[in-house]
């Protein structure tokens, strides 16, 4: 009954992550939009070596409503998206110009919230980093009973992405297949680079054991 219920978790987050592409990152904001917002973070964004800090609004209907915005006009469209104003973190990456800057959205009422990353790029300074027209980082649910997940920068400038699917045929101990996928980063793009299976059929009791990072939400700890 687990990996059943395991399983519709899945589906349901994955229907919820469908939902967090973002509009349309490449249109610029006007340069009056400087000042506006609310400061999520200060972050040096475009690699000049100095943090600045980076805006975020989200109300109204004007040239500068739901837009990100960091130093020197740049900024990324936001429309789509439903981003909180706290809890924002910088990540940085070995050997890349420029941090990185996630923002989660409002929680969910389901349960959990999707984290958006952000970088330099596109026409207009910066945008999401996305596959396949979706969040790179998956959804993080909250409500208990979710596969494990998490998110973490590697030694060569990557970003990889742990995530685990119930093991088959299913056992009398719940257990976990935990698949690494690696991706470059580069002008704001990323691109899958590898992926390989880091543990199989992992018992969930030595798994939360071994990785309390998968299952307790965090992000990318100790990228910044």
């Amino acid at each position: 009954m687990r990996t059943l219920g395991t399983a519709a978790l899945v589906a349901a987050v994955t229907t919820l992550a469908g939902c967090g592409s973002s509009g349309s990152p490449e249109a610029s904001a006007p340069d009056d939009c400087t000042g506006h917002g609310r400061v999520v973070a200060r972050a040096d964004l475009d690699g000049d070596g100095k943090d600045a800090p980076v805006r975020l609004t989200t109300q109204g209907s004007g040239a500068c409503a739901h837009r990100l915005m960091g130093d020197a006009g740049t900024s990324a469209d936001l429309k789509g998206l439903d981003l909180a104003a706290k809890g924002a973190r910088v990540v940085h990456l070995d050997g890349h110009r420029g941090d990185l800057l996630l923002v989660s959205s409002e929680p969910h009422p389901r349960g959990g919230a999707q984290p958006h990353l952000f970088g330099r790029g596109g026409a207009s300074g910066l945008r999401e980093l996305t596959v396949d027209g979706q969040p790179l980082v998956p959804f993080v649910a909250t409500d208990g009973g979710a596969p494990p997940m998490t998110a973490t920068c590697t030694d060569k400038g990557e970003i990889a992405i742990d995530t685990a699917k119930a093991h088959q045929p299913p056992g009398i101990v719940l257990a976990w297949d935990v698949t690494r996928t690696t991706y470059a980063i580069k002008g704001g793009v990323a691109t899958r680079a590898r992926s390989r299976l880091v543990a199989a059929a992992a018992a969930d009791p030595t798994l939360r054991k071994d990785r309390p990072d998968l299952f307790d939400g965090r992000l990318f700890a100790g990228c910044s």
